[in-house]
This record gives C-alpha cells, sequence and structure tokens, in this order.
C-alpha cells in the first residue's frame, strides 16, 4: 500500500510541477523591457509567419526570426503583440504577424502604410528607428 501512496505522490508532484500542454507556447517570454534600435523597412503583407493574411493598409511588423520561440510559428508568443515604433519623434504602433528572416538583430520591416505614417513616404527605403512592447 505504501509503494502506491509513493506512486500517486509522485505522479501528482509531477503532474503539478509539468506545464500544461500549449504553455510554452503561449506564454510570451520574459523580454528585457527597454526601447531597441535597428533599421525599419517596408514589405508587401500577405500570409505571414502567425498564419494571419494581412494587406498594405493594416498596421503590422514583421520582427527579426531571434525573436520568435515556438517550434509552430502560428502559436508564437510573440504573434499579435503590439510594439510601439518612433522615428524622429513621431510614433505608431503596429501588430506583430509575420517574422522578417532578412532583419539583422533589431531591424523590423513593416507595411507601407506604417513606414508612410512614420516617414512620410516610401522613397526612403531603410530608416533607424527605435521600437518597444506595449
Amino acid at each position: 500500500m505504501q509503494f502506491f501512496t509513493t506512486l500517486l505522490l509522485a505522479a501528482a508532484s509531477f503532474a503539478a510541477a509539468a506545464p500544461t500542454e500549449g504553455a510554452s507556447e503561449n506564454a510570451a517570454p520574459k523580454l528585457e523591457a527597454r526601447a531597441y534600435s535597428g533599421d525599419m523597412t517596408y514589405y508587401t503583407a500577405g500570409l505571414g509567419a502567425c498564419g494571419q493574411t494581412n494587406n498594405n493598409n493594416d498596421a503590422i511588423v514583421a520582427l527579426p526570426s531571434h525573436f520568435f520561440t515556438a517550434a509552430n510559428p502560428n502559436k508564437d508568443p510573440q504573434c499579435n503583440r503590439t510594439i510601439r515604433i518612433t522615428y524622429k519623434g513621431k510614433s505608431k504602433t503596429a501588430k506583430v504577424v509575420d517574422k522578417c528572416a532578412g532583419c539583422a538583430g533589431n531591424s523590423i520591416d513593416v507595411t507601407p502604410s506604417v513606414f508612410t505614417a512614420l516617414v512620410g513616404g516610401l522613397s526612403a527605403g531603410r530608416v533607424q528607428v527605435t521600437w518597444d512592447f506595449v
């Protein structure tokens, strides 16, 4: 009888310590609370890594690939988070819906509507910004 009691206690202890299914994919990782800086470029929106289809008028952003940690990017904790992007005193928020494989460091890729709202047009192509999670 003592064997079964010990076994049940061990199983209960393991179940309490084990994360629930999908918990690691749904919990946002503890990122340092700070402003990131890098280049901002723009891209043509479509089906993103988070499994959503967007268009160029949507306020969306693609983060660098290293921010994504889940094996299935559709369930990544970064998906649907909001960031605030600042350029020369102007700020705009955008929703994370994609990852940018070509973005080095903390550079980001946004839709033309976000780029235009911050920069005033598309001709610059690439500008230095700061951004943070909100």
